[in-house]
């Protein structure tokens, strides 16, 4: 399950963008740059779960 956290937090950013967008706050650059900040170093902290590389033998 925490293989998946690392796409889930790429791909939430453009989601997060669009939310931005459709609410229309008015910090949107420091509510978007923030969030987008966050699920950064997030989704590159499980990374670290990701599978590694499997070797075959020949």
């Amino acid at each position: 399950m925490k293989a998946w956290l690392t796409p889930i937090c790429f791909l939430m950013i453009p989601v997060f963008y669009v939310m931005i967008g459709l609410i229309g706050l008015s910090l949107y650059g420091v509510v978007f740059w923030t969030g987008a900040t966050v699920l950064t170093i997030l989704g590159a902290y499980f990374t670290k779960f990701l599978p590694g590389d499997v070797e075959t033998a020949t």
